[in-house]
């Protein structure tokens, strides 16, 4: 069983949408479809935004559907330099880079007590993504997917936050997700599409775009499906 969250229904929409055999249930205020998706079985998700929605979804995956896998589909920020509207990112790793404990010594975005900065991604996951990148001959980034509650817009932040993590996009969910995956022994990876630039221009940019820039990513999920 895998299990698929998206932060937006705008995210969802399309998943839920070619689902087979499909059954509804609730659970914290969140609708979990199961069924099958290219004759996968799996659970798709809308948490909610943020980084609580996202761990208490995840956890619920790991307990109520027993899921091997997860996958966090959706949008994000562009960081790493050339990056363009609906260019893919797949995760290396992950860091909530609103973590910061450094002032009892800790490095930011280390999780006190736990010594975890950077939550690795499951290797045969993202070699299964870029087998399905290669067969398709789409191009893919894989890189560090940064996490905060915080919608950036700020060209200087954006700055600072990648001399610090050497992140290729950000967005609001993926390093919970990856943290709460970690905690339950769970595979998971993260799918993103750029909807902007994390800059001044965010704002604008991301509510101009968001339509077509959602579709890559899952349109590549579920490319992704057929090689899991």
């Amino acid at each position: 069983m895998i299990g698929i969250i998206a932060a937006l229904d705008i995210e969802a929409r399309s998943l839920k949408e070619k689902m087979e055999e499909t059954s509804v249930a609730s659970y914290a205020k969140m609708q979990f479809y199961r069924g099958k998706l290219y004759r996968k079985d799996v659970v798709v998700v809308q948490s909610g935004v943020g980084k609580v929605n996202a761990a208490v979804c995840t956890q619920i995956l790991a307990d109520k559907y027993r899921v091997d896998k997860v996958i966090n589909v959706g949008v994000a920020g562009g960081l790493a330099p050339g990056l363009h509207i609906g260019d893919i990112i797949v995760s290396d790793d992950a860091v909530q880079y609103d973590m910061d404990a450094s002032a009892f010594g800790h490095p930011k975005g280390e999780i006190p007590n736990m010594d975890m900065t950077y939550f690795p991604a499951d290797r045969h996951m993202l070699r299964k993504a870029q087998a399905a990148a290669e067969r398709l001959g789409t191009k893919i980034l894989v890189g560090r997917i940064m996490t905060a509650d915080l919608g950036l817009g700020d060209t200087q932040l954006k700055a600072e936050l990648v001399e610090t993590f050497k992140g290729a996009c950000c967005e609001m969910e993926g390093a919970a997700v990856a943290q709460t995956c970690w905690l339950n022994d769970i595979p998971y990876l993260i799918i993103r599409s750029i909807s902007d630039n994390a800059d001044d221009s965010a704002n604008d940019t991301y509510y101009e775009s968001i339509d077509e820039s959602v579709k890559p990513s899952t349109d590549f999920l579920m490319e992704l499906l057929q090689e899991l």
